[in-house]
């Protein structure tokens, strides 16, 4: 019988008939069968042959214990008898084996010619299949219907699959499906235990997935592999925060769409391959490669438009375009191009807003409209330097992220929205000098990334969280005149900086973050009494070299450099080299009109250099 309880009378589940050339693949096929457990929801539902089974075990293959059998005939006949169906390894080889000829016409000649399985592993129709295999009852000929074990063919596991859906009755279609959840559980689910696994979690879901969409050669089947990688395990990788890790689920997503022409992509498909090019743009400019994050945003923004234009009031087309519109955006203000940023910006905006006039209760909208009224703020706070307005927006934003919370209170996507809202907050209230404001905002938001980071064992886009977080409550500190605590937090958000670098050597962004607060930490110093202040020496090899063309290669954090350097050149009495850094960055600022908040940091550079205008030393140095 084929399970402890089973109604089934066998003793075997299936007898496998191979050639003695083929014995490895009889051995696996044995293995893989006795192995495979059937999904807990299948078990015990009716099949055409009784209850579902757990197991397959036991298979019958070994000839050995047939050959000491005193009449071989009544033996075999016996063991076939036995069997619930018969499974015929198919090569050229077995093709020419009278033994598994025999036994082939022995099990027919039983009745059960309709539980004949061919199992084809080498060779092809025309070599593979024994004579018994290709005649049916009657002697009519027949083609077999084969599971395809050959890489070329349905490959192993689905193979292997095929074979247990008509052993078990339930069909292949529930075994696909059981099988794809429980793999994807279990794939998130190593993915998100530990970081250390992250490597392996990559290994695994690539093979698997890719193996799974070369093998099944079905549309839908493929298709849902690659949702997979796009949704659940892109999201799955997220806290451990490895751009390694996500670049590796991209290419494994990216090789089903290679080969293929636009035009014959479902629409579907083209959806997909919209969002892995954005899932592409993002890890990209994560890099530091932000040219190359714009040809993979523009691609996505011109499929997207295409397929909005089919169908205008499709919601799904609505929200895909509006995202390739923000991070097109989104990336041209990272370039410097603010007219194409606020161009999108504002087509982005529109989208959200008709996507919530349709469905105002849908929480994924009002996350939209809030994210629309933030980047319309930061253009606000960063470019035009409108506080107020700036205020107003990032208040509307999260009002949206808070009514989207109110209906998925558990949602860490949300919390963390709204955490970046209340620094959005926070910065437009300290650039109009409302620091206590600013302040009381950033720890709000301090208390919210603590409470994330709480029952997680990490979450890297939290522990980032934080660290930025401890660097604008010192900048406040330090405009509110509170160097002492200032200097104090930035010592402890340094080396937490320098935690989130090391964790990911290829993120760009925790790398140049880093580099930011030892500047500001070295300016604090700077700012302080002499008494109180580290030693100069120790401040200047803080600071480090101011090289443009150094491996953050950031002009923002070069520019910042340069005037902290100067500050420090002051100091020491060095009023004739710092003047021609506070030239080279004035310069350079005014010729880009780039005198407002930087796009990264939101460095005030028109403040940062008037500091050196209205310094004595520096006077001084201009006249002279």
């Amino acid at each position: 019988m084929l399970d402890p309880g089973d109604s089934r009378r066998s003793r075997y589940s299936a007898f496998i008939s191979y050639s003695r050339r083929d014995e490895r693949a009889a051995a696996w096929l044995q293995s893989a069968l006795e192995t495979y457990r059937v999904p807990g929801k299948l078990v015990g539902k009716p099949s055409p042959f009784g209850p579902v089974p757990r197991r397959l075990a036991p298979v019958f293959r070994d000839r050995l214990e047939l050959a000491a059998a005193p009449d071989l005939q009544a033996a075999l006949t016996e063991a076939l008898g036995a069997s619930d169906a018969l499974i015929v390894v198919c090569s050229p080889a077995s093709a020419q084996s009278a033994w598994v000829n025999r036994e082939i016409e022995m099990f027919r000649a039983l009745g059960r010619g309709d539980r004949i399985l061919a199992a084809l592993f080498d060779g092809d129709e025309s070599d593979a299949f024994p004579p018994a295999l290709t005649h049916g009852d009657l002697g009519e000929t027949i083609t077999p219907l084969a599971a395809d074990f050959r890489k070329e063919g349905d490959g192993r596991r689905l193979g292997k699959l095929k074979l247990v859906a008509v052993l078990t009755g339930v069909g292949l279609e529930p075994l696909l499906h059981r099988e794809q959840d429980r793999r994807i559980r279990r794939l998130t689910g190593l993915a998100g235990a530990s970081a250390g696994l992250a490597a392996a979690f990559a290994f695994v879901a690539i093979a698997a997935l890719n193996a799974e969409a070369r093998a099944e050669r079905e549309q839908a089947k493929a298709e849902r592999l690659v949702e997979a990688l796009l949704t659940d395990l892109r999201k799955a990788v997220q806290p451990v925060g490895s751009l390694a890790l996500k670049e590796r689920l991209n290419e494994a997503a990216l090789t089903y769409f290679r080969g293929q022409s636009l035009a014959d992509m479902p629409d579907v498909v083209l959806a997909q391959r919209a969002r892995l090019l954005l899932a592409m743009g993002e890890d990209d400019l994560a890099r530091g490669r932000p040219t190359t994050a714009a040809v993979q945003f523009e691609e996505a923004h011109r499929t997207t438009e295409v397929r909005l234009a089919t169908n205008p009031k499709d919601p799904q087309r609505l929200f895909d375009h509006a995202q390739s519109e923000f991070w097109r955006g989104y990336t041209a203000w990272e370039t410097g191009n603010v007219r194409q940023a606020a161009t999108s910006f504002a087509s982005y905006a529109r989208l959200a807003a008709r996507l919530l006039q349709d469905d105002p209760a849908n929480a994924d909208w009002q996350m939209e409209a809030g994210y629309a009224d933030s980047n319309i703020g930061m253009l606000a706070l960063r470019q035009t330097g409108d506080a107020r307005a700036a205020e107003a927006r990032f208040t509307s934003a999260l009002l949206h992220f808070r009514a989207a919370e109110a209906q998925r209170p558990s949602d860490r996507d949300i919390a963390h929205q709204i955490v970046d809202g209340l620094g959005w907050l926070a910065d437009s209230q300290r650039m109009g000098l409302d620091l206590d404001a600013a302040f009381q905002n950033r720890l709000r938001q301090r208390a919210m990334l603590m409470d994330l980071r709480a029952g997680v064992a990490r979450d890297a886009g939290v522990e980032t969280g934080l660290v930025r977080n401890a660097l604008a409550l010192a900048r406040i500190e330090a405009d509110q005149g509170h160097l002492a605590a200032a200097a104090n937090r930035l010592d402890g958000a340094a080396a937490a900086a320098r935690d989130v670098a090391a964790a990911d050597r290829q993120d760009k962004l925790a790398a140049q973050q880093a580099r930011m607060i030892a500047l500001f930490a070295a300016q604090v110093q700077l700012r302080r009494p002499a008494a109180e202040r580290l030693p100069l020496a120790q401040i200047d090899a803080s600071i480090g070299a101011c090289n443009r063309q150094g491996p953050l290669d950031e002009p923002e954090l070069e520019d910042f450099c340069q005037l902290v350097k100067a500050r420090l050149l002051l100091q020491q009495g060095q009023w004739r080299a710092a003047k021609p850094l506070v030239s080279a960055v004035a310069s350079r600022r005014v010729s880009k009109g780039d005198m407002r908040l930087s796009q990264g940091f939101g460095i005030n550079f028109q403040t940062e250099l008037a500091f050196f205008d209205t310094n004595d030393a520096t006077v001084e140095i201009m006249k002279g």
